[in-house]
């Protein structure tokens, strides 16, 4: 390995930690947020519709489609549109995992190691493989 390629790897790892330490502190609206998206991914993982338009709710102008699905495939579908929020504010936060499934090709984030698929519902509850 080159000497320059071997020191801009050792920056780009050292920056990633630094970056990993000093993350940001998460707002009060923040952290409602990603607790609401964790309570309808949970629904969501149940096939609850009923559930995930509560959790949906709780999330203010963002939830409203969520609140309002008239169907599972409609709240997973606005589900869907809340996750790249979601996976910004879990950056660099303990306690947040990015989960991606291959089969339905979309990510999430939840708060354990244990897989809860809200694309799949009860028939592929487990599918996905943590990323980050």
């Amino acid at each position: 390995m080159k000497k320059s390629t071997f020191l801009s790897l050792i920056a780009v790892t050292t920056l990633a930690c630094i970056n990993s330490l000093f993350a940001a502190d998460l707002s009060a609206a923040d952290k409602q947020f990603l607790t609401g998206y964790e309570k309808a991914r949970a629904a969501l993982t149940a096939d609850d519709l009923a559930g995930a338009k509560a959790a949906g709710a709780t999330l203010g102008e963002s939830g409203s489609a969520l609140a309002s699905s008239s169907s599972l495939k409609d709240a997973r579908a606005a589900f869907d549109k809340l996750t790249e929020n979601a996976k910004k504010l879990a950056q660099g936060q303990s306690g947040f995992y990015v989960v991606h499934c291959p089969m339905v090709k979309k990510d999430w984030v939840q708060t354990s190691t244990k897989i809860g698929n809200p694309y799949g519902g009860k028939e592929m509850a487990d599918c996905g493989e943590i990323v980050k």
